[in-house]
């Protein structure tokens, strides 16, 4: 089939006219199409990487770890024998090895996040976890420009998981960009927030999400003071130190831990909050290190039924089993059983509440605590010490050093008591106390304190604390009866 010039002109001519028409409808209906929100939100999202990606770091920590390669006696044919459980399990899990063991060296890295904090002169201080830089012989800290420098360590907090490193920036001084730290007291769940750092070694990524929850205990820190924001803006391992921020470009957290079946983010992140990121700064640049304040008593929290007993309204506070013998609660007068409402005026939620609270108090400072004893309401004034060394609290004397537990329907079906049976159940004593000394188990059923018969946490320390130079205490275990006496 033929086609006329005539007709190709006419053809041509209609597609050029329609190809106009969309060229001219094209960009109307692109923006009609996108919400003017969401292109502010992109907006907001571009502007904040923009302003924060300069002041995230990379932190690439080196550790060279030497240790004793194992080594077997060789046999006929098995020059090497390897060290594995299937190995032992057949030779048995006492084999001796035999011959000079060699010595290897393995060099381990670790990689993670920091923010670029202070600066003093062409000193740049750099924040970020202490598990990121935890016993690293080297650190090499890389800008977001590419420029690397050698890190030193200034000062570490394993109680908080924070570190401040330091670097010397020479003639990158003047391009060096501070992260602007932000409020975390005005963070709400809901807040859009940004992730930035290097996950899984993509260096400067930057995720988003929202705050999930505020307040949050727990982590792979046992000793940890914090309370951490949850986001799920995907936090991977290299995240650690990195910056949390809000669409102000401020930064609100530290990006820390994770939640994970898998080791992958699920959208359980946690950041420790900015404001108490800040505390230990000026204390690393001073001291290297910094110094908590100690009360000197084990703590922990009452259920609704035990608080009940012990004549209190609620449960909100700190309860103290035990204290240590010379510690700043025993110099106060704190005893046994005593329930700390309040601390300086400010209400103590519960036992990480008081933990905080206290770690946080200067050294020397006199502080207010309110709290119930016996259904009474007292006032203490306690000199706060710095905490001492695990290894000197390990020592301290600890009085009672038992926790003691109400008798209802499941305590009872679990020790099989019958139901004429009273008192109170040693649920746990701790090593090397004055209980543990005086040779009280867990399971012992106390009846009797001081000659008083108890039949909930109340009497007990009503009496327990009535002679303040000894305690007796009458006991059942196993059907047998027994007593003792203890002096704090």
């Amino acid at each position: 089939m033929r086609t006329t010039f005539r007709g190709l002109k006419k053809a041509l001519s209609a597609l050029m006219l329609l190809s106009a028409s969309l060229v001219l409808a094209a960009p109307v209906a692109a923006q009609s199409s996108i919400p003017q929100s969401l292109i502010d939100l992109q907006d907001a999202f571009r502007n904040v990487a923009k302003r924060v990606l300069p002041s995230v770091v990379e932190v690439l920590s080196t550790s060279v770890i030497h240790q004793t390669a194992p080594q077997f006696p060789n046999f006929p044919g098995f020059p090497n024998f390897p060290n594995t459980p299937e190995f032992r399990y057949f030779f048995g899990p006492n084999f001796q090895q035999q011959g000079p063991q060699p010595k290897t060296t393995e060099k381990v890295e670790g990689l993670g996040s920091g923010i670029m904090i202070r600066e003093n002169g062409s000193t740049v201080y750099v924040l970020t976890n202490n598990h990121v830089v935890h016993g690293a012989q080297t650190i090499q800290i890389t800008l977001n420009n590419g420029r690397k420098f050698e890190g030193k360590i200034v000062g570490t907090d394993p109680r908080r998981d924070l570190a401040l490193v330091s670097f010397d920036a020479k003639s990158e001084a003047s391009k060096i960009v501070l992260a602007q730290l932000g409020n975390s007291n005005d963070v709400q769940v809901g807040d859009w927030v940004l992730a930035i750092g290097n996950p899984l070694g993509l260096d400067f990524t930057v995720t988003h999400g929202i705050v999930s929850a505020l307040g949050r205990h727990g982590g792979p820190n046992k000793d940890s003071m914090d309370t951490y924001i949850q986001t799920d803006a995907p936090i991977n391992r290299g995240n650690s130190g990195g910056a949390l921020v809000n669409l102000e470009g401020q930064v609100i957290g530290i990006n820390t831990w994770i939640a994970t079946p898998n080791g992958a983010s699920v959208g359980l992140g946690f950041a420790i909050p900015i404001n108490e990121a800040k505390v230990p700064i000026d204390e690393f640049i001073a001291h290297g290190k910094v110094t908590y304040g100690w009360l000197g008593a084990l703590v922990s929290n009452l259920g609704e039924t035990a608080a009940r007993e012990l004549g209190l309204a609620n449960n909100k506070g700190s309860f103290i089993p035990s204290i240590f013998e010379g510690s700043p609660a025993q110099k106060a007068g704190i005893l046994p059983g005593d329930f700390v409402t309040s601390i300086n005026g400010a209400a103590i939620k519960n036992t990480d509440d008081l933990v905080q609270t206290i770690g946080d108090l200067p050294v020397g400072q006199q502080a207010t605590f309110k709290l119930w004893r016996d259904g009474k309401e007292l006032t203490k004034t306690v000199t706060i010490e710095a905490r001492a060394k695990e290894s000197l609290v390990d020592k301290m004397r600890l009085w009672p050093g038992l926790d003691v537990v109400n008798i209802d329907d499941t305590v009872r079906s679990q020790l099989d008591l019958k139901k004429s049976v009273q008192g109170v159940v040693v649920a746990q004593v701790e090593p090397n106390s004055t209980a543990d000394v005086a040779g009280l188990k867990a399971d012992d059923v106390i009846d009797k304190v001081n000659g008083h018969l108890v039949h909930n946490l109340g009497e007990f320390y009503r009496w327990f604390n009535s002679n303040p130079n000894e305690v007796n205490l009458s006991f059942v275990r196993q059907g047998v009866h027994l007593s003792i006496g203890m002096s704090p």
